[in-house]
């Protein structure tokens, strides 16, 4: 089972999740808060978010999708999506079919969902190196 072996690989890491009523999990990260949704067993996929990155309003709408483009462009796996109409929310879904789940596979999704939450502030604030 997907969600036993990826709980497992969390404490492994050192993290201890927090269940959460009809979602998944949701532990901490270098003052990030990253959720694990664990209802993609059937889809032999892991899913991890960190919610919550950026709010989104009617006057910043068009320079947060540009950004959000700019981020997709230069990051791979992880992609910055608007949730809730309102906030701009960093996703990674993993495929993992039937191969193990690794602590070093969970660790770096963790790790690529905090750079692409940094590379997205830095982004959205204009200090991107555009070399």
């Amino acid at each position: 089972m997907i969600e036993e072996q990826v709980l497992n690989a969390l404490s492994i890491l050192g993290f201890r999740p927090e269940a959460i009523e009809d979602f998944g999990y949701r532990f901490d990260y270098e003052d990030l808060n990253v959720l694990y949704s664990a209802e993609d067993d059937e889809a032999h996929c892991i899913t991890m978010a960190v919610p919550g990155v950026f709010e989104v309003t009617d006057e910043n709408r068009h320079q947060v999708l540009e950004a959000m483009a700019d981020v997709c462009g230069r990051v791979k796996y992880a992609q910055p999506v608007i949730a809730f109409k309102d906030h701009v929310w960093i996703n990674y879904q993993h495929y993992v079919g039937e191969n193990e789940i690794t602590p070093e596979l969970v660790e770096h999704m963790v790790r690529v969902l905090a750079y692409t939450t940094i590379q997205f502030h830095k982004t959205i604030n204009g200090e991107t190196d555009d070399d």
